[in-house]
């Protein structure tokens, strides 16, 4: 159980992959229904507007990536990780469901490093 523990960066590597590869499939399976084009609209529309259930899981979802996104800047800086700009760029940019195991990831990594060298 142990090594498990040891290697749980590894299963944040894997939430990232899985994350970004998903939003990434369903954002392109949009922008062919649109005929190439992403709908801004229909992308707004899809997730506000069309029913309370949807409502719900925006604003559950945008809560979450407030806090995750708070948590990353503040932990990488606190940790004086390099890059940190970066993960709120990858949130923005192509999904928070990808950047935010990828920081927890490269955290690990960090403190692992820093374990490493306290020795």
């Amino acid at each position: 159980m142990k090594s498990l523990l040891h290697q749980k960066h590894y299963c944040y590597l894997l939430l990232s992959i899985v994350g970004g590869a998903y939003t990434y499939y369903y954002v392109m399976l949009g922008v062919i229904a649109h005929q190439g084009s992403f709908d801004v609209l229909e992308f707004i529309s899809s997730t506000w507007i069309d029913n309370f259930y949807a409502k719900s899981l925006t604003l559950d979802f945008w809560t979450g990536a407030i806090a995750g996104t708070s948590f990353m800047i503040f932990e990488g800086i606190r940790l004086q990780m390099k890059r940190v700009w970066l993960y709120i760029f990858l949130t923005f940019f192509i999904a928070f469901a990808f950047a935010f195991p990828l920081f927890l990831f490269m955290r690990e990594r960090h403190l692992k490093t820093k374990e490493k060298e306290s020795i």
